[in-house]
């Protein structure tokens, strides 16, 4: 269509990084009105804008690059002209496309993704927070789903799982915490515990709400367990959960958001006065003393202890 500005982004890396231009194209939208905006970036990313119809053509890859269908559509569109170019892999690729205008994340800047896009395009990373689209039905079906059980009334979210030992906190003291936020006694008494996870984080999950059995648990899976997870995060009360894409679902989701962080930076935490991270006596200097790659298969959270956490939790709710 004549006048269509193309508009190139590229998110070959995980889902939590790519999560950060959910915000870009709103802005990028509201800024260009004849915008046409493709998103390229791996499987496991687009799920994430799967409802987004604010994205006019989604490609996704398998992570195996250099595959021949890979290499196909990555060929295709270093065959088109772009307006403008966002590599935030950020990858060689990006060399391979024409644009009048290209911007690649620069890895070794101590500056997120969203603080460098925003230098960029001269605004505040508020402006261009990590919202995700999600359509009217996957919102009733998760709506639907919420309200069949046995009980009404408010949430929390809680993701006790981890791809990494080394950074998740122990599951019974997850089943503690809830058990001490929901006990009659305590500041959510009447609220219900909404588990979130991966299939492959199943036993962890189903730990948990074993442990809880006076809670009315809940969980949200489905084939794109991450989309519906958000839609439901969004009617939730706080959330609390390891460092992993569960934290920067709810982050984008609006939510009181607490991280528990050992082994990981929480600079790289998701931007917003509603999220917070919460970690033991050691730093992540401190942790990798004892283990420099990171790599260990021990559980490097064992300093963070219950009542810290309940009583960061509680102090930043009561206020």
């Amino acid at each position: 269509m004549t006048g269509e500005f193309p508009i190139l982004l590229l998110a070959l890396c995980e889902p939590a990084k790519a999560l950060a231009l959910s915000g870009v194209i709103v802005r990028l939208k509201a800024e260009i009105p004849h915008a046409r905006i493709t998103l390229a970036t791996t499987q496991a990313s687009a799920v994430l804008f799967q409802d987004d119809d604010l994205i006019d053509e989604l490609q996704a890859f398998d992570g195996a690059l250099f595959k021949l269908k890979s290499l196909h559509g990555l060929s295709e569109l270093s065959r088109r002209r772009w307006g403008l170019c966002v590599d935030i892999g950020p990858t060689l690729i990006s060399r391979m496309m024409k644009a009048k205008t290209r911007f690649t994340l620069n890895p070794n800047d101590s500056a997120g993704v969203l603080e460098q896009i925003a230098a960029k395009l001269k605004l505040d990373p508020l402006e261009i927070m990590p919202a995700l689209r999600v359509s009217p039905r996957r919102e009733a079906q998760t709506r639907s789903l919420i309200d069949s059980g046995r009980e009404t009334g408010p949430m929390i979210v809680m993701a006790p799982g981890a791809g990494w030992l080394g950074r998740r906190w122990p599951t019974e003291r997850f089943a503690v915490l809830a058990t001490r936020l929901m006990r009659e006694e305590g500041p959510f008494a009447s609220h219900r515990l909404l588990i979130v996870g991966s299939e492959a984080e199943r036993d962890t999950l189903q730990a948990l709400r074993m442990a809880t059995p006076r809670a009315q648990v809940m969980e949200v899976g489905g084939e794109i367990a991450e989309l519906n997870a958000y839609a439901a995060m969004r009617q939730a009360v706080l959330f609390v959960g390891n460092d992993e894409l569960w934290l920067h679902l709810a982050a984008a989701a609006g939510i009181p958001t607490f991280g528990l962080f050992g082994p990981s930076d929480e600079a790289e935490a998701p931007l917003g006065g509603h999220v917070l991270a919460i970690r033991g006596p050691r730093t992540l200097a401190d942790i990798q003393m004892v283990d420099p790659k990171l790599k260990q298969n021990v559980c490097h959270m064992l300093d963070l202890t219950i009542d810290h956490v309940a009583a960061v939790i509680e102090r930043e709710m009561a206020g």
